[in-house]
């Protein structure tokens, strides 16, 4: 769970056209720490899972919104509220 978490936040990241230096910086976070969430090697806590969500402009639960995709992986799940930004 924790690796497609990390994937869901990263292709979110991306989607806002955020680095990771930028959103770590908003997070209050090291860019490392934002980079193990990222690869899923590191769980957010649940204040800084609701931190994360506010930055990206979506709810937390569409954090975990997983849905298979072969095309992108990485962009699987994506709800068009937030693709459509």
């Amino acid at each position: 769970m924790s690796q497609r978490l990390g994937l869901r936040i990263k292709a979110l990241r991306r989607l806002k056209r955020v680095t990771q230096q930028e959103l770590a910086q908003m997070l209050e976070i090291s860019v490392t720490s934002l980079s193990h969430i990222e690869r899923g090697r590191k769980l957010p806590s649940p204040e800084l899972l609701e931190k994360i969500a506010r930055q990206l402009d979506v709810s937390r639960e569409e954090l975990f919104i997983i849905k298979e995709s072969s095309d992108a992986p990485e962009m699987a799940g994506l709800s068009g509220r937030a693709a459509g930004r």
